[in-house]
């Protein structure tokens, strides 16, 4: 389970709920959170290896408890493009849940608080950076639209064509972070193009956050700390509830079914 552009390890509650329901769950922190925490990750979304997941992949494989031949990644907003991502490099996973995700690759984020600097690339791999773009940055425009403007670059695409297993992407028209349900349109398309059987389910609401992953209500708006402004992911707390219990029961489906 990995989280998004807010960093940090993983609720776990929701964690908690997956092994409940007999699916042994790793939590994984890739980046800090705005308190610096975690301990032993990198500060910023900002060039880290993924190489780290598959180490983190292979150790699940080598737990007693885990079936080596079951192991879906779980990733919510970058880490649902993460996810994807990883499902293109690894044929050995078994199957891919990504919440408001994107069928690209996008620049890193800057450290919390840090002063604006060159973009970096997320991810590298083999010590080279992963191909990436960076939006169409304006203040004057809401945040979906800096990457709705963003020409696409075909090198930035994910190759989600080559996940092997089945897939499942949530994602919400009032999303008002990124066009995640234009991209799970787009990367649903590109799946169906695969040969075999492996099944795509492209769960798309009208009214409910970006933030879609996890048991119980989402929220809708959060106040940055020390920022003195508040973050609005869309949606509304009725239609977020719905359609977070929806894609949470569709995500235990999808295991169940490996």
């Amino acid at each position: 389970m990995l989280n998004g552009s807010d960093g940090g390890v993983p609720s776990a509650r929701d964690a908690d709920d997956l092994a409940a329901n007999g699916y042994p769950t790793l939590a994984l922190a890739y980046f800090q959170d705005w308190r610096g925490q975690p301990d032993g990750v990198p500060a910023s979304l900002n060039d880290i290896p993924l190489e780290y997941f598959f180490r983190a992949i292979d150790w699940l494989k080598r737990r007693s408890e885990v079936d080596p031949a079951r192991i879906v990644v779980m990733g919510q907003s970058r880490g649902g493009e993460l996810a994807l991502l990883l499902g293109s490099l690894r044929p050995d996973l078994a199957g891919i849940i990504a919440f408001s995700p994107s069928s690209r690759v996008w620049s890193g984020i800057p450290a919390y608080g840090a002063p604006p600097a060159a973009m970096r690339p997320a991810w590298t791999l083999a010590g080279q950076a992963a191909p990436f773009q960076d939006t169409a940055f304006d203040p004057a425009l809401p945040m979906r639209q800096w990457f709705e403007r963003a020409k696409p670059i075909e090198a930035a695409r994910i190759q989600v064509e080559r996940i092997h297993g089945p897939v499942l992407l949530a994602s919400s028209k009032a999303d008002t972070i990124w066009p995640a349900d234009t991209y799970a349109d787009e990367i649903a398309a590109r799946l169906r193009t695969r040969p075999g059987k492996a099944r795509v389910i492209n769960l798309t609401f009208d009214d409910a956050s970006h933030l879609l992953m996890g048991i119980g209500p989402g929220i809708t708006k959060m106040e940055v700390p020390g920022a003195g402004f508040t973050f609005d992911f869309g949606g509304t707390a009725a239609g977020t509830a719905r359609a977070r219990a929806a894609a949470w029961a569709a995500s235990k489906r999808l295991c169940a079914d490996l």
